[in-house]
């Protein structure tokens, strides 16, 4: 029921639902016979009432049901008007309604609905599915009927384009879906919306049918756009504390194009890092200049090549200098919403100086220090609900990368990275994250090291909690962290909107309303190694813990107490972390 008896913990958490309002009454009769509509009983009855008792305002609340009869699935059809050769597609829409089981009100209409979908993307929008559960013959074995009216084939008609002016007009025509002649399908709208916002030229559009259309079945469109503005320049400051310095300074300046030879983009940037403090100097200077293509050679699969100038500079913490210059091109190419792969080269060309022969060597093992050819592929696959707090779906994620070898370069070796997060509803209110990540990395031909920057590194609020950053692993003879060739992580959490403790706190409970309060509850385990056989389950390090989160418009702002199980190998401690974003 949505009517609450108050409590202890109703006042902490402020529930509206423990007062009786003007709504209550008809929200209590909705919620029940939602209830039992879910479990087939088509035809219940709920009257509600209520009566004022004492002086506290409290009040009894009465609820009377005549639940009827409960119908379960019978027999399934479809009729009516339609093409034959959608019937797979449309009886796929019917299978969550299994015979024998209970009729679910909701899961018959979301049916009809599907069904209007599958029709709509093969041409028919004007189409009508009627539902009929026959209930007539008073027996609990309800037959349910679906007829369709599938009207007549629709194709597009032209499309006006309206609003370019600083860009050529197919900046917009070639991110449609929608073409002359070709069948009405309501994802191609969808579809092509989805492409004018990635397209980066536009910042408001409509896509819509003109009023002008004659003809139902051959309808035009007008596509109404608002341009970014051609050039910009952008101009960004603040300070940081990084590895090598307490506090540091940084600059970044951009200035770019859209419209460079009318439809590629533009950039040139510069960035600056300098130390605060006694020691005040110079630590990073890099220059960029960036050509992008969005629909090279005709293809939608943007095309990119930047090349990067680092002048020489003293190392931010050794005593030599370091000059480097490199060039990427790339590329990234998406199927449908879920999936997109990028494929990329990587030449870079690092010049050590003022120091001996036999200390540079030592030096390009280093991070960032030595020259690398190096060729990518990423691929992504989300089916995510929502991007913060996810319901249901999935990510996978694959990563490669080789370097060296026929490229040329310093080092030869290889890094390969996996990872698979899936997300359900456990019952309501209740999300279960699971998340398997792996990783490998090796040297190949004359190589036997692998610079370490590229190595693999574990521990801290993102991967196995309970452990600061990047310091579970391998370690080096003074106990720093050396990073692993292997890793090997599987993650457990358990999530739910909790009380909301900071609603009822004085004069910040207000602001609080529009950030709800989650919970959680997890298990980490994982490891790196640097050879095969030291996976097993004895090396693991294992942790569990809880957090809190608030859901603020940027992201979960968390905060994790981890305590970590103490192995033969891994003693016992507690650790707390404060971030942004679940972990995965």
């Amino acid at each position: 029921m949505y009517s609450k008896k108050r409590g202890f913990w109703g006042w902490l958490k402020g529930d509206r639902r423990t007062r009786l309002q003007r709504e209550t009454l008809g929200r209590d009769t909705l919620e029940i016979k939602y209830m039992y509509m879910l479990e087939g009983f088509l035809g219940v009855q709920v009257q509600e009432s209520f009566a004022v008792l004492g002086k506290d305002s409290t009040a009894l609340i009465d609820v009377r049901i005549d639940e009827g009869m409960q119908f379960v699935y019978g027999k399934k059809t479809i009729t009516g008007e339609h093409d034959p050769t959608l019937d797979f597609y449309l009886n796929k829409t019917l299978a969550d309604l299994k015979e024998g089981e209970p009729i679910n009100y909701f899961e018959v209409r979301a049916a009809s609905f599907e069904m209007k979908t599958v029709l709509a993307n093969s041409g028919y929008p004007y189409a009508t599915v009627v539902s009929r559960v026959d209930t007539v013959a008073n027996q609990s074995i309800a037959p349910i009927g679906f007829i369709i009216n599938a009207d007549s084939l629709v194709r597009y008609g032209d499309v006006d384009i309206t609003g370019t002016h600083h860009f050529p007009t197919y900046t917009a025509s070639r991110e449609l879906k929608i073409k002359k002649d070709s069948i009405y399908r309501r994802n191609d709208i969808l579809e092509s919306q989805r492409r004018l916002l990635e397209s980066g030229y536009f910042s408001t559009f409509q896509l819509n049918q003109a009023d002008s259309t004659v003809n139902r079945y051959q309808p035009d469109f007008l596509l109404n756009v608002r341009e970014r503005k051609p050039l910009y320049v952008s101009f960004e400051t603040g300070a940081l504390q990084s590895e090598e310095r307490d506090l540091e300074w940084e600059f970044f300046t951009a200035f770019g194009k859209r419209n460079f030879l009318r439809s590629r983009r533009l950039e040139l940037s510069a960035d600056y890092s300098f130390s605060v403090g006694g020691d005040s100097r110079l630590l990073r200077n890099r220059y960029r200049l960036k050509l992008s293509d969005p629909w090279p050679l005709g293809f939608r699969m943007p095309l990119s090549l930047s090349i990067d100038a680092n002048p020489r500079i003293k190392d931010a913490t050794q005593d030599f200098d370091k000059a480097s210059w490199g060039v990427t091109v790339s590329t990234t190419k998406r199927y449908g919403r879920k999936l997109r792969i990028n494929l990329g080269l990587v030449y870079e060309s690092v010049d050590i100086s003022g120091v001996s022969e036999d200390e540079i060597l030592l030096i390009k093992l280093q991070e960032g220090n030595s020259a690398r050819r190096k060729l990518y592929l990423n691929v992504r696959r989300d089916s995510r609900d929502d991007l913060f707090v996810p319901s249901y779906g999935s990510v996978t994620e694959f990563s490669s990368e080789f370097f060296g070898g026929f490229l040329g370069g310093d080092e030869n070796f290889f890094k390969i990275e996996t990872s698979w997060s899936r997300y359900q509803i456990l019952w309501p209110g209740w999300i279960s994250a699971t998340r398997i990540k792996a990783g490998w990395t090796d040297a190949f031909g004359a190589s036997e090291f692998i610079p370490s920057d590229e190595l693999l590194f574990l521990g801290g609020a993102n991967t196995v909690r309970g452990f600061r950053e990047n310091t579970l692993g391998p370690l080096l003879p003074d106990g720093d962290p050396k990073g692993a060739r292997i890793i090997a992580v599987l993650n457990q959490e358990f999530r739910w909107k909790t009380i909301q403790v900071l609603r009822v706190l004085p004069f910040v409970g207000g602001f609080f309303k529009a950030l709800p309060l989650w919970q959680t509850v997890f298990f980490d385990a994982g490891n790196g190694f640097d050879r095969r056989h030291e996976i097993k389950p004895e090396n693991l390090a294992y942790s569990y813990g809880t957090g809190i989160q608030i859901i603020s418009p940027a992201g979960p702002i968390r905060l994790d107490y981890a305590r970590r199980i103490p192995t033969d190998k891994i003693g016992f401690a507690s650790r707390w972390h404060f971030t942004i974003l679940y972990a995965f």
